[in-house]
């Protein structure tokens, strides 16, 4: 295994930090643990063509990704480009020569393009709008990939527990879900996660096993995430506000 570590990116890039890396080639370096990127969400363009990868998850990360360059990797699912579903900047993407890439490369070609309609230019092609609207009808519907719905938090939902983490103490057992939630909700805003000692100063009060005292520690959580969010994430937020209190 080959880990793309945070001291080889500030090299390359000659950077700081790994927030002000905005873009990096590491083209032809044996790479299989590409992790790192989870703590860059200002990359704009990656060039990792020519490496050992084999997922896109990492990269889901990077809300502000412009062009990505993952030819002649290991990617085997299709599915993993739905990682890449949510990052509203991405225009660029070269995926070929990975084994993702079907025989069928027109029905490769346009299911990619119907899981990411906002792309210009798809392995050195250039999308036209004709593309996207026959990727509609032709290209095929994907979900992310069966490993990662075992672990994934959507919509609410969260990683059981096992018998043993149940039968710890009911406070510290909500405490720690509510934290792994917050930090799971900053993770993918491109925050730093909150050390448990100073989440849990704010955790109080109320009795430990009730519905109530958990409704109060995931307010908190989410009051202490909305002062860091710019002008688009507060939207976002906004919006899904609406839709939960309209299906009440």
């Amino acid at each position: 295994m080959v880990k793309l570590t945070a001291k080889l990116v500030l090299a390359r890039a000659r950077a700081g930090d790994l927030e002000s890396v905005k873009k990096l080639n590491c083209w032809g370096s044996e790479l299989t643990d590409v992790s790192v990127f989870r703590q860059m969400p200002n990359i704009e363009v990656i060039s990792l063509s020519v490496n050992n990868i084999t997922t896109l998850q990492d990269f889901r990360h990077c809300q502000n990704l412009q062009e990505l360059y993952v030819r002649k990797n290991c990617i085997a699912e299709l599915s993993e480009i739905c990682y890449l579903k949510n990052l509203p900047k991405l225009r660029v993407l070269w995926l070929a020569d990975n084994p993702c890439e079907t025989a069928d490369h027109d029905k490769y070609r346009m299911t990619v393009l119907k899981t990411l309609p906002n792309l210009q230019k798809l392995d050195n092609t250039i999308v036209t709008p004709e593309d996207v609207n026959r990727a509609i009808e032709a290209g095929e519907d994907l979900k992310l990939p069966e490993k990662e719905k075992e672990v994934l938090l959507e919509n609410g939902g969260r990683r059981s527990t096992s018998p043993a983490d149940q039968d710890s103490d009911p406070q510290q057992s909500a405490i720690a879900v509510t934290l792994e939630e917050t930090n799971k909700i900053r993770e993918q805003l491109g925050l730093k996660p909150l050390p448990a000692e100073k989440y849990t100063s704010i955790q109080t009060r109320a009795s430990p096993s009730t519905s109530k005292h958990r409704n109060a520690n995931i307010l908190s959580a989410v009051l202490s995430l909305v002062k860091e969010l710019d002008h688009e994430s507060l939207e976002t937020v906004q919006h899904a506000v609406k839709n939960r209190l309209d299906s009440f």
